[in-house]
């Protein structure tokens, strides 16, 4: 049986799809959680860190059309997530 190397190209690239789709899930979805659940700096810079790891996962694997939108979401959660850990801190 011989397979068609257009079926094979379309078989890789939806496999691919589904698998960066899924790291940014859980990627934004630690990071948003991360902000919600935990008062404590240390469990924030550690969901921050896991959720980054992931978002860049599945920026890796993207398309490259998708990346630099993903590249200015992920930098406006960073800034969103480091000035509530400066809000948090304790200033006296």
């Amino acid at each position: 049986m011989v397979v068609s190397p257009l079926r094979s190209a379309a078989t890789r690239n939806a496999t691919g799809m589904n698998t960066y789709l899924i790291f940014w899930i859980l990627g934004f979805g630690i990071l948003w959680s991360g902000l919600r659940l935990f008062d404590d700096e240390v469990f924030l810079i550690v969901t921050l860190i896991v959720g980054c790891g992931l978002v860049l996962a599945g920026l890796i694997s993207a398309p490259a059309t998708l990346q630099i939108v993903v590249e200015v979401v992920l930098v406006i959660a960073l800034f969103h997530i480091c000035m509530e850990c400066i809000s948090r801190g304790n200033r006296s």
